[in-house]
């Protein structure tokens, strides 16, 4: 139960976080997992997976985040926020993990794309929430729907590959 208590907490306090970013954190912190995403799909489909189901998501993931990525740009050009062009520590270090596994890469980059959207819902449903910037906010709420269905989609991607083994 305590375990249980600690986690909402800590999700709390991460979403509350996310919430008070500056609109250049926000952007920052959205552009690099956008940037991941696709730079992460386009990985995975060149290493070759056998798996047609994650083809067909990553495909999607690229078409997906290319175009929020140019929606995100121009939300944050009309209200003079930079975006960045490379990706966060976190985001370079969950690509790093996909490029260098060894063997079939499949189930890690089923399992970094779980993550990467889990962490881009909460960020964009917080901004979407409480942002500060309107164009932001805007886009964000725009955004949180279709990164929903895409940590959904990899939830179900993960028992499959997981049920695969």
């Amino acid at each position: 139960m305590k375990t249980l208590m600690l986690a909402a907490g800590l999700a709390l306090a991460s979403t509350a976080a996310f919430a008070q970013s500056s609109p250049a954190d926000f952007a920052a912190m959205a552009a690099s997992g956008g940037m991941f995403e696709i730079e992460s799909s386009q990985a995975i489909l060149k290493d070759g997976t056998q798996n047609a189901d994650v083809k067909a998501f990553a495909e999607q993931m690229i078409k997906d985040h290319e175009q929020a990525a140019a929606e995100l740009k121009a939300a944050a050009a009309k209200s003079n926020v930079p975006v960045p062009t490379a990706l966060a520590p976190k985001d370079a270090t969950r690509l790093k993990n996909l490029t260098e596994a060894k063997g079939d890469k499949t189930a890690v980059y089923v399992t970094e794309q779980r993550e990467a959207h889990n962490d881009a819902v909460t960020l964009h449903r917080a901004y979407a929430e409480s942002g500060t910037d309107a164009n932001l906010k805007a886009y964000a709420q725009k955004v949180v729907p279709i990164l929903e269905q895409h940590a959904q989609h990899a939830d179900m991607l993960a028992g499959e590959v997981k049920a695969a083994k």
